[in-house]
């Protein structure tokens, strides 16, 4: 999880003020633009826009390296979708997570009628930090690859500003700054969700289980 959601909920520090959420940015910004390679699987990430904000297409591979990214705006949804549908399509009929709130829930039946590998994620107060919290750690652990800065400028700048703030109440909030975007933040930390660290789980009947490295097993605490 982010330090500062540890130090607040685990430390019992009071915080104020705010600060940066991702590490590492520049570190982890080492790649390049890389061609589809064939039997490969790729993993996609689609925040949507129409007029103010950016749409923004993010592809990883398997390796956690950012290989493709598309932004745009100011498109009608069927030329959104087209290009949608032609980038994944060229990357292996790339897996999508795609925000489903907002302008994101009428638009994701006709991105799945297109054809498309597309899955939902529902934006919540609770999924976004999630979300939030995985991209993190991978930078924080420099586990993800992202373009360098001359290819993929306003990606490392919505990055490094993305901030934190803590509300009156203690609890932590992460946004872009008023008047910035965060579109190509979304779209990244929705490819990164395909590949994050996952228990062994079995789902049995009688309900699901986690399963440990020693083979024992206990009862996993699903909401």
């Amino acid at each position: 999880m982010l330090d500062v959601v540890f130090r607040t909920e685990f430390g019992g520090e009071f915080l104020e003020g705010s600060g940066a959420v991702f590490r590492n940015v520049r570190e982890c910004a080492t790649g390049a633009w890389q061609e589809p390679e064939e039997h490969q699987p790729y993993y996609a990430g689609l925040d949507l826009a129409r007029v103010s904000d950016y749409s923004v297409l993010a592809i990883l591979n398997k390796q956690r390296e950012v290989v493709f990214v598309d932004r745009f705006t100011r498109l009608d949804w069927s030329l959104q979708i087209n290009r949608i549908k032609a980038a994944t399509d060229r990357f292996n009929h790339a897996q999508i997570y795609v925000d489903s709130t907002g302008v994101g829930e009428p638009i994701f039946e006709s991105i799945r009628a297109a054809g498309c590998n597309v899955w939902q994620y529902g934006f919540t107060q609770k999924t976004k930090a999630a979300l939030i919290d995985n991209l993190s750690l991978l930078l924080e652990q420099r586990k993800i690859v992202l373009l360098r800065p001359d290819l993929w400028p306003e990606g490392i700048d919505e990055l490094e500003s993305f901030e934190y703030s803590i509300a009156e109440n203690g609890s932590v909030r992460t946004s872009a700054p008023s008047g910035t975007h965060d579109d190509c933040v979304i779209a990244l930390a929705l490819a990164a969700w395909h590949l994050r660290p996952r228990p062994n789980v079995s789902m049995p009947i009688c309900g699901p289980i986690i399963i440990y490295a020693d083979g024992s097993r206990s009862a996993y605490p699903w909401e």
